[in-house]
């Protein structure tokens, strides 16, 4: 048993040295014939969505909060004994990488970690089964002591688990944003001119 942990963790390990690619292009994640032709594990430099924002190694992303029920228990040591505490954890985001879940199990990110900032070190190409014809997203982010893993870059950034400073807004997002420009005119916060510049622009998203 212990043989063959060694050797995956060794596959893993080595396959982590693959070489550095340009970018990674989320839309093409089911593309068959793209998949095929990158090296399971590659590392890229850049990551661009599809709506056309790019990523790129040391660019930082914001931890968002917990996006379901993945709870655990904490024992809080205390004067008369010890207390149970439930805590919230999130569900697609782990503390470590795979090479050390392999060994430990998976070690979900708690509640703690929202709100924070990261730095992204790892951007790497996964295809989903050794013949799959489509792909994931593997993100590391640097946390110093134990890196953060993101196990599902899509849910997590559906889920609000994670949230990418450089998205394009949304027309749900432009249309909360021109209700709040809409009060701040009811209240004199801004004048008729600012409003209707503010809306000029929104009004290109909202659909």
């Amino acid at each position: 048993m212990k043989k063959i942990i060694f050797l995956v963790l060794l596959g893993f390990s080595i396959s982590t040295s693959a070489q550095l690619a340009d970018t990674l292009f989320v839309s093409k994640l089911n593309d068959a014939e793209w998949v095929k032709s990158i090296q399971n594990s590659t590392k890229f430099k850049y990551l661009k969505f599809a709506d056309g924002s790019t990523l790129q190694i040391g660019d930082k992303m914001l931890l968002g909060k917990p996006s379901g029920t993945n709870t655990s228990n904490q024992q809080t040591p205390g004067i008369f004994g010890s207390t149970n505490q439930t805590v919230n954890n999130f569900t697609y985001l782990m503390l470590g990488r795979m090479g050390s879940a392999i060994l430990s199990g998976i070690t979900y990110l708690p509640e703690a970690f929202k709100g924070r900032e990261v730095e992204i070190e790892d951007i790497k190409f996964a295809k989903n089964g050794k013949k799959a014809t489509n792909a994931s997203v593997i993100v590391i982010f640097n946390n110093p002591g134990m890196d953060i893993t993101v196990l599902n870059l899509d849910f997590a950034l559906q889920y609000g688990e994670l949230i990418n400073p450089k998205a394009s807004m949304t027309s749900d997002q432009a249309l909360a944003e021109l209700q709040k420009a809409k009060t701040k005119l009811d209240l004199g916060v801004i004048t008729q001119e600012e409003y209707e510049n503010i809306k000029k622009e929104l009004m290109k998203v909202i659909k």
